[in-house]
């Protein structure tokens, strides 16, 4: 028998188990070979909402716990998976700096915004109204850190690659059975695969469609990572991701193409050197309405749990949330009631 079996591992599932195994709680994992969000996101960490210039959501907290978590992890893989990355918000007009200096002003912000402005990192971009500067950023390398968890755990025979099957699933008053494996306790982290799951798809949770191009190009000469319409994230070796999209109705006809002419739009706009795509990557975010996560326990079936909704910031609030369930599921520590899947359970 296992502690925890964990259904889904993408950045939820990779962050709970590893603060489970920390504490000293064997795991199981069992995970689909589905195109999973985590794997197409981008990876920033940025506690600043750079459309409106305020924080996100408890950024400080969960940023600074978020940095000591992934070092932590990166010196028990054995794999670099952290590295630091300026951001850099394009101004479009003398007003956006204006607010950008009538932010720095809040005490929340100025830790992050710096009252520098930057001039043009590349040629390859105008800005004639430059760039402001969000401090303390960086990126998660999410598919090396998935690839090496995974790894790691298929060493200890402890990892399924296969999609679940909730109808096999065994609920007893002491655990759950799931196919012979044993476990005293299930926690589903399955992104947007959670609205099939019959034990939690009354929940809250809405699909948002987002896509990335890929591209290459020796021109650019882009070490930083560039906000304007959509971002642009140098990945290494003159490749660039160029993203995302946030679409919640997506038309049923042509899709891929229109989304890749609408980016291919907006990245004509903003660079003015030769580029190829040499990709395009989409998936569907798991987000909730009320911009929180979906954390906690089954009102019925006690030894049944939830991690879910991390949205476009995942690497950074996934962290926070993961423990603060570990310490619910282990020590009985009520849940933030912002964060807890009760909250929806009357719906």
């Amino acid at each position: 028998m296992v502690d925890y079996i964990i259904v889904g591992f993408g950045i939820g599932g990779c962050v709970l188990a590893a603060h489970l195994e920390r504490e000293g709680k064997s795991v199981y994992v069992i995970d689909g070979s589905d195109v999973k969000a985590s794997v197409v996101a981008a990876g920033l960490f940025n506690p600043v909402i750079l459309k409106r210039y305020t924080m996100a959501w408890d950024g400080h907290e969960q940023l600074s716990y978020a940095k000591l978590f992934y070092n932590d992890l990166a010196f028990n893989l054995k794999t670099a998976i952290i590295e630091e990355l300026p951001v850099l918000r394009r101004f479009h007009s003398a007003e956006e700096q204006n607010n950008w200096f009538e932010k720095i002003d809040k005490p929340e912000l100025s830790r992050y915004l710096s009252p520098y402005l930057v001039e043009n990192p590349t040629n390859a971009i105008q800005a004639p109204y430059k760039y402001g500067q969000v401090m303390k950023t960086g990126r998660i390398l999410v598919r090396k850190m998935l690839e090496a968890y995974e790894e790691q755990l298929k060493n200890k025979s402890a990892y399924l690659n296969e999609d679940f099957d909730h109808s096999l699933l065994q609920i007893n008053n002491d655990g759950v059975i799931y196919k012979g494996i044993k476990a005293k306790k299930i926690v589903f982290c399955e992104g947007f695969g959670l609205t099939k799951n019959p034990f939690f798809n009354q929940l809250s949770l809405v699909g948002n469609k987002g896509t990335y191009l890929i591209i290459e190009s020796e021109a650019l000469e882009l070490k930083q990572a560039i906000k304007s319409h959509f971002f642009i994230v140098p990945l290494g070796g003159n490749r660039y991701k160029f993203g995302a999209t946030y679409e919640q109705q997506v038309p049923k006809d042509n899709y891929e193409q229109a989304v890749r002419d609408q980016l291919v739009t907006y990245l004509n706009d903003l660079i003015s050197v030769p580029y190829t795509i040499i990709d395009q990557v989409t998936a569907v975010r798991p987000t909730v309405r009320d911009r929180r996560p979906l954390v906690g326990q089954h009102n019925e079936h006690k030894n049944l749990y939830v991690l879910n909704g991390l949205g476009t910031r995942g690497v950074m609030i996934g962290p926070t949330v993961a423990k603060e369930l570990v310490e619910f599921m282990e020590n009985g520590t009520e849940l933030r009631k912002e964060i807890d899947c009760s909250r929806y359970s009357s719906k």
